[in-house]
């Protein structure tokens, strides 16, 4: 019959080489073996490229650092604070005029119950922060 078989094959060697050729790619851009990668999906397509899609690692970005990796790296041999890290306490709310303040004068000035802010005038909601005033 002729010559099918051999066509058949050289097309085969193609998409192979082919694979092989976007597997090496991938693979170096992703910090991989590239050349094992490529000889492996060349030599035995069927198991090592299902393989390959799924061990890969992510993407390097430009400085060579994988997504996910704190930017930040504390020296060799720090060791945290006991209980972990906390956050600062938060400043107690002020409810009035700080003690030993200057009165406001007579009239119409008041202070705001939620912030302490002075205002004038009988007013609804502070100007400065917008808590209710009764």
């Amino acid at each position: 019959m002729g010559n099918g078989g051999g066509v058949s094959y050289l097309v085969g060697f193609v998409i192979a080489g082919l694979i092989a050729a976007w597997v090496y790619s991938d693979a170096k851009k992703r910090g991989m073996n590239a050349i094992g990668w490529a000889i492996g999906v060349f030599m035995i397509c069927i198991i090592f490229l299902p393989l390959y899609l799924i061990i890969r690692k992510p993407v390097l970005v430009a400085g060579g650092i994988p997504p996910g990796t704190p930017v930040y790296m504390p020296p060799p041999g720090y060791q945290p604070p006991p209980g972990g890290y906390t956050q600062p306490p938060a400043a107690p709310p002020q409810a009035g005029p700080m003690p030993g303040a200057v009165p406001p004068p007579a009239g119409t000035m008041h202070f705001c119950t939620q912030c302490g802010q002075r205002y004038e005038g009988t007013l609804k909601f502070c100007p400065n922060c917008g808590a209710a005033q009764g």
